[in-house]
């Protein structure tokens, strides 16, 4: 760069014309030989020329675009890091913009809906919503089909007679589904959402075994010949032809298994009780005592008969209930006022529709994507 090229910037600078180039390369002189002042005035630009034409190999073009190089860099540096601040802030921002106002759903959720997922004993998955209908797999002696209403059922053949290998499948229901399987005995067992059944393919052995978690109806075949056994969380279950229900969600406190029809015979740590109809078996987290109790039957059996039931339900009891059907994760917001409902509400309702009749007790709620907000 010439003497002739820096006069004209710096003359540039000092009329205000210089490009944003030119004044970047201006004050980076200035700071490598100014006086620290922050204006740069005539004065100084004078000094910076003559301190330019004195250090500066004028004649040379390297040092100079060595120069504008490092002022690139660095101006990359600072722009990513406004950048940077800008979409931090602005994110910021957003956030307490969009904040919800108490009964205000910026959007909706459908209810939950049949759909499992099929685990065969080699480990393949089947999406039972979207698989074809008719023969879904053949293992051993049982064959697995869809029907035409979207179950499946398993139809074994020779079904008392040993088979050298026990093979095993499991339907898995995520938040949001529901489903109905018939066992290879004939058994139904109608899961809830976020629910499991494990069971073997063919029941050729003394018993019908299988393991659960979540919530599971169950309506047994009968066969005096071969006791039906549930294990679940340590307790055992054990029938020979009934109608009866378990509840064994990890995020509530008890384990409840309520008997509809026929007896049941619940076993945990060396403990056991028979139950009649319309009781209610209940063991909790960390005790070992079995109690029984008659339960609301009808709020019990509400979910498989596709309703909501509240009798004097508290807040997070219900709230639960919800995050498991809707698929949403619960916030609260507030003092933590507890609020308890009752009535019934269908299942098949929008959440946004369930929300509005549980806000007539008093409790207000808001919808955020996935987030349903409780302001308490």
């Amino acid at each position: 760069m010439k003497q002739e090229q820096i006069r004209a910037i710096l003359k540039r600078y000092s009329e205000g014309t210089a490009t944003a180039e030119e004044k970047a390369l201006i004050e980076s002189w200035y700071e490598q030989f100014g006086s620290g002042e922050q204006i740069i005035n005539e004065a100084h630009l004078q000094a910076i020329e003559d301190e330019v034409f004195t250090r500066l190999p004028i004649s040379q073009n390297v040092p100079v675009r060595r120069l504008w190089a490092r002022i690139a860099a660095a101006a990359s540096i600072i722009l990513a890091i406004s950048v940077g601040a800008y979409f931090i802030l602005h994110k910021a921002a957003t956030q307490q913009i969009t904040v919800l106002k108490p009964g205000t759903f910026k959007n909706d959720i459908q209810p939950g809906g049949n759909n499992a997922i099929l685990t065969l004993a080699s480990g393949k998955q089947i999406v039972l919503k979207t698989a074809k209908t008719g023969l879904l797999a053949s293992q051993g002696n049982t064959q697995v089909q869809k029907t035409g209403d979207g179950q499946i059922i398993y139809n074994a053949a020779n079904n008392s007679t040993s088979e050298t290998t026990v093979t095993y499948n499991t339907v898995t229901t995520k938040r949001g589904d529901k489903y109905n399987v018939t066992l290879p005995d004939g058994t139904v067992a109608y899961l809830d959402a976020a629910s499991s059944i494990h069971f073997p393919t063919a029941f050729s052995g003394n018993d019908r075994p299988v393991s659960i978690t979540g919530q599971v109806y169950f309506e047994v075949a009968h066969d005096r010949a071969k006791p039906f056994r549930v294990t679940v969380k340590g307790q055992t279950v054990e029938v020979l032809g009934t109608h009866f229900n378990i509840n064994s969600y990890d995020d509530e406190a008890e384990i409840k298994t309520t008997l509809l029809e026929g007896s049941v015979k619940i076993s945990f740590n060396e403990q056991s009780a028979l139950l009649r109809p319309g009781e209610q078996a209940q063991i909790g987290v960390n005790k070992d005592k079995i109690n029984i109790v008659h339960p609301d039957l009808d709020e019990v059996m509400a979910w498989k008969n596709g309703l909501f039931k509240f009798n004097n339900t508290d807040l997070q009891t219900t709230m639960r209930a919800l995050t498991r059907w809707y698929d949403v994760e619960v916030v609260y917001n507030g003092s933590n006022k507890d609020y308890h409902f009752g009535g019934y509400i269908p299942r098949n309702s929008k959440l946004s529709e369930v929300l509005r009749i549980l806000q007539l007790s008093g409790v207000k709620f808001s919808i955020d994507g996935k987030k349903l907000i409780v302001y308490q």
